[in-house]
């Protein structure tokens, strides 16, 4: 009888709070425990819809739309509602770039669900602009420093997207 081969952990399921996504790409990748106690997830990048620099940047001289995305995430496990004044312990740092120049600098925003512990805790990250001609978007992933509220200046690794084959990898620093 052939060995199975060892695929790692198992992923818990996607969290309720993903059904309602719009998913231009669905992966679901562990990056490790980025937060004390807590692994980041990445279950993909959903679709925000088409935007323009101008809606947020006044002196933006180029208005075109471009496709938008977030990246979906989710800690595992849940944070527990007693962590609700710990907010910034739970922030992992995202940086995005693309293989092609990027209509403007993107911005780190994005939001985190009230902590209510269970399985997972949902997240994402962005809005960002999607290039029409981009092939492979990395994501540079800074953990949270145990005991405090900062992320580190180390990068823990990258998330690399290949929207070509449709996949995505985690690379360890």
């Amino acid at each position: 009888m052939p060995k199975k081969k060892n695929r790692g952990p198992t992923l818990p399921p996607r969290g309720p709070a993903l059904s309602d996504r719009s998913f231009l790409l669905c992966f679901d990748i562990d990056c490790g425990e980025l937060v004390p106690g807590h692994h980041f997830v990445a279950r993909g990048l959903s679709d925000v819809g088409q935007l323009n620099r101008s809606d947020w940047d006044e002196s933006a001289t180029d208005s075109a739309p471009v496709q938008g995305f977030a990246l979906e995430y989710e800690l595992t496990p849940g944070v527990s509602e007693g962590h609700r004044d710990d907010f910034f312990r739970y922030l992992v740092g995202v940086s995005y770039d693309a293989d092609v120049e990027l209509p403007w600098e993107p911005t780190d925003g994005g939001a985190i669900a009230p902590f209510v512990g269970g399985p997972s805790t949902h997240g994402s990250r962005g809005d960002w602009p999607l290039p029409a001609d981009a092939r492979l978007l990395t994501f540079t992933l800074f953990g949270v420093e145990a005991g405090s509220t900062f992320t580190s200046h180390t990068p823990a690794g990258e998330l690399v997207v290949d929207l070509e084959t449709r996949s995505a990898r985690w690379l360890p620093a």
